[in-house]
């Protein structure tokens, strides 16, 4: 059983507004550096590694409780096709999104037998503001398409559902998984 200290104050509005837990999409990202990741300062790997990683655990450590006691529930990472084929200029930003691959088998073998399904999507470059520094600008965005088989890059609504299958019951035998959702680009690891 995940285990957390008992949640105190606005922690605790999601349960008394709605009454359950159903889903956790674990969502955070954070990617303040560019370069190699022997190139990495150590604050700023610390800083992409809580937000990326240690979150995702502390969140499913506050909504795993409340799943076991309904008898069930989903949660979702998301992670990066980075995490399968790290990126030169992304390296920590990578290894964090790996990180989150094996997150994903480890919880959900710990919970599975509370009926916790716990999944993960790794998406391609997806148009969002986080991805601005690579589809704002003409050259690199094309550059960056030139990668991806599909020939362009994903929106934010094709990414929302396979989360939404994931979390749904047409899922209900899935778990330990990650679903990759990169336009055909490559997927080694």
């Amino acid at each position: 059983m995940l285990r957390a200290a008992r949640p105190k104050g606005k922690k605790t509005q999601t349960v008394e507004k709605f009454g359950a837990i159903d889903i956790l999409v674990s969502n955070a990202a954070v990617n303040p550096a560019v370069g190699g990741v022997l190139d990495c300062p150590e604050p700023v790997w610390d800083k992409i590694f809580e937000v990326n990683v240690k979150n995702a655990l502390q969140l499913s450590q506050l909504v795993v409780p409340h799943m076991q006691k309904q008898k069930g529930g989903a949660i979702v990472y998301v992670s990066s096709i980075a995490g399968f084929h790290p990126m030169t200029l992304l390296g920590a930003y990578s290894v964090s999104k790996t990180a989150l691959l094996g997150l994903t088998k480890a919880v959900a073998q710990q919970v599975a037998s509370d009926n916790i399904r716990v999944n993960c999507v790794a998406p391609g470059i997806v148009k969002t503001k986080f991805s601005s520094a690579l589809v704002d600008n003409a050259a690199v965005l094309e550059k960056v398409t030139e990668q991806v088989p599909l020939g362009r890059i994903a929106e934010p609504h094709e990414m929302a559902g396979v989360v939404s299958f994931l979390c749904s019951d047409d899922a209900s035998y899935i778990t330990g998984e990650t679903y990759i959702a990169a336009g055909g680009m490559p997927s080694r690891l």
